[in-house]
C-alpha cells in the first residue's frame, strides 16, 4: 500500500512539473501556479541534496539528527519563500513561516512513516536470507 502512496505522489508530482514546463514553453497556455511549482521543485531539489549530504554524517543522537533535518527543511522553505514571495503578502510573517514550519514538519512525518515501511521491508528480506543460509549449513 505504501508503495501505491509513494507512485501516486510522484505521478501527480512528475505530471505538475511537465504542465507547468509546457505552461511556460507556450505562453499562450498560461496556468498561473507553472512558476510556483517549478520553485517548489528546486527547493525539493536543494532539500533532498543537503538531507543526503546530511545523512553521511551519522549521529548517535536520533533526536539530534531529526531535528537537524527538520531545521535544514524549514530554512530551506523559508529562504525559497523569501526569494519567490509564495504568499504574495496576503497573510502576515509570522503566518506565512507558521504554514511552511507546519509543512516541513508534516511532510517529514510522512516521509519518514513511509521509510520505516521500507526499512521493515528491508529487515524481513535480510531475515530470510540469513534463514536461507543457515539451513544449507
Amino acid at each position: 500500500m505504501k508503495r501505491v502512496i509513494i507512485n501516486i505522489f510522484t505521478t501527480t508530482g512528475l505530471a505538475l512539473v511537465i504542465l507547468s514546463a509546457i505552461s511556460i514553453a507556450l505562453t499562450m497556455f498560461y496556468i498561473p501556479f507553472s512558476h510556483t511549482v517549478l520553485q517548489i521543485l528546486g527547493a525539493n531539489v536543494v532539500i533532498h541534496l543537503g538531507l543526503f549530504l546530511i545523512r553521511k554524517f551519522e549521529s548517535r543522537y536520533i533526536f539530534l539528527e531529526v531535528l537537524l533535518e527538520i531545521a535544514y527543511i524549514m530554512v530551506v522553505l523559508v529562504v525559497f519563500h523569501l526569494v519567490f514571495d509564495w504568499f504574495y503578502r496576503w497573510l502576515s510573517p509570522l503566518a506565512e513561516i507558521g504554514i511552511l514550519v507546519s509543512m516541513a514538519v508534516i511532510i517529514y512525518m510522512v516521509t519518514m512513516f513511509l521509510r520505516m515501511g521500507r526499512i521493515r521491508e528491508d529487515v524481513n528480506e535480510i531475515n530470510k536470507l540469513l534463514e536461507k543460509r543457515n539451513k544449507k549449513t
